[in-house]
């Protein structure tokens, strides 16, 4: 079973979806991160982890998508063809 017709539907997909999956596959990297570091702290503050757990998995998936912004304003800016 082939998964793209050709190979310029295979760029487009990874161009476009690529993004996505790399959202999807750090998210909880970065929430582990965050949680290890910002969990306690957040804890002492609001006295429930409920509402840390919540408020770092807003700020990892606000992270992730900020930095996903970011490699893609800089992998445009160097592999655009009509950059000089």
């Amino acid at each position: 079973m082939k998964l793209f017709k050709d190979s310029e539907e295979k760029k487009r997909f990874m161009k476009n979806g690529l993004p996505y999956i790399l959202g999807v596959a750090w998210t909880p990297i970065v929430w582990i991160l965050f949680i290890a570091v910002l969990g306690p702290i957040l804890f002492v503050l609001t006295g429930s982890w409920l509402v840390a757990q919540a408020a770092v998995l807003l700020l990892s998936v606000l992270v992730v998508f900020l930095l996903l912004k970011l490699f893609r304003r800089f992998g445009f800016r160097f592999y655009e063809k009509d950059a000089e």
